[in-house]
């Protein structure tokens, strides 16, 4: 009796059996959403030095700059995009509680470096501003998502419980009101309190914008794909030349009240927000195009390597010690006669420089967070906050 349980068993335990099933539930990793993390972050860095108030004075005079940070000013965007096409299916406050040691590592650990080495850099500073940086706002973007995550719970049931025509006609209302009605019906006023796209609303919505596409997943292939692919990336590139001329035309040489009107709500409507038409069919249309390139198995390891330590690039050169000292003075030894091209070659070449070094400091970060398993301190703290509750 017990032989032929054993051999009504064996087929459905078998090693062959166990390896396919394996197979089938083992995550493929999608690395067009590591390389959205590293493009987004390389252009964070770049739009961050662009705005240091000594290094925007001193470059001021090349309007052509402009262009650079309108091709790389979708990022904010793209994160947010990113969260939802991947994280729509599972929330886990470990992963919240993770983030946030990142960030009180490294406002700590800066803090105490500054106070140690550059004294009087520190002292301007307060303690607990690093001790506590969600609550005083020292990251904007994290302070943020902090709040859009404790609501995630609620929209991830609605997005998974969604048909397609629902959530179709969810993703579209979102457009239509906090984008076109938004820029249209109020260019002056912020009724919806977007807050030019630095805000949790807004991140929510490009969460569900990003979650819409994640759940009703494009499968393009051969020919289809080549043309899906140029349509998405030319489209970022003709708005992206429509929002530089449209924000720099010359008004003074239009003489009529009617048309100096018209090219004036058209500039407002080019605004510099993440909220605005252009940046929103911008942002869509180069993450489409990125997450369909087909990336090399040995090159999209290193690209998922990167994209974990992005977030520690982005806490790293965004701490106001980093930000006000050691960005400032990777310029100041330029030269001031120099043209376009080699300031566009600076700004990249020296975004790239940080982004390295950042990146090296973080995976630092993520050796010293293995060995004292953080990850699983967090697991450990998601589950007994869980027993509490019950």
């Amino acid at each position: 009796m017990e032989e032929s349980h054993c051999k009504l068993l064996k087929p459905i335990f078998s090693k062959e059996k166990m390896d396919d099933n394996l197979k089938k539930n083992k995550k493929i990793r999608n690395h067009g959403i590591d390389f959205i993390r590293i493009i987004a972050m390389y252009g964070i860095v770049i739009h961050h030095i662009m705005h240091i108030r000594k290094i925007f004075f001193k470059y001021q005079k090349f309007k052509e700059l402009k262009l650079l940070h309108i091709f790389l000013f979708w990022h904010n965007n793209g994160f947010a995009f990113i969260s939802g096409f991947i994280g729509y299916k599972r929330h886990k406050y470990s992963n919240l509680f993770y983030l946030w040691i990142w960030v009180f590592f490294y406002s700590v650990i800066i803090y105490f470096y500054y106070l140690k080495y550059k004294p009087q850099l520190a002292r301007r500073d307060k303690l607990y501003y690093n001790l506590f940086p969600i609550i005083f706002n020292r990251y904007w973007f994290f302070t943020s998502y902090f709040g859009m995550y404790l609501f995630l719970p609620i929209i991830n049931k609605g997005i998974v419980y969604l048909n397609k025509p629902e959530l179709k006609i969810c993703f579209i209302s979102l457009i239509i009101i906090f984008v076109f009605w938004h820029d249209i019906m109020n260019l002056r006023n912020d009724i919806f309190n977007t807050n030019k796209g630095f805000s949790v609303l807004w991140l929510m919505i490009f969460y569900i914008t990003g979650a819409y596409f994640g759940k009703n997943k494009i499968k393009l292939f051969g020919t289809i794909k080549f043309y899906f692919c140029f349509i998405n990336f030319l489209i970022y590139v003709v708005t992206s030349i429509v929002y530089y001329i449209a924000y720099n035309y010359n008004m003074k040489s239009f003489t009529e009240e009617i048309k100096l009107k018209i090219i004036i709500k058209l500039k407002q409507l080019f605004t510099e927000n993440y909220d605005s038409n252009l940046k929103v069919i911008q942002s869509i249309s180069i993450i489409l195009f990125l997450l369909q390139i087909n990336y090399n198995r040995y090159f999209g390891k290193i690209i998922s390597f990167i994209g974990n330590l992005t977030f520690g690039v982005y806490i790293i050169h965004c701490n106001s010690f980093i930000f006000n000292d050691i960005l400032v003075n990777l310029f100041n030894n330029d030269q001031n006669n120099l043209s376009i091209f080699s300031v566009y070659r600076l700004f990249m070449s020296k975004g790239l420089l940080i982004f390295i070094i950042c990146s090296i400091i973080d995976y630092l970060r993520y050796l010293l967070f293995n060995l004292l398993k953080i990850r699983k301190l967090c697991i450990i703290i998601d589950k007994f906050l869980f027993e509490i509750i019950k």
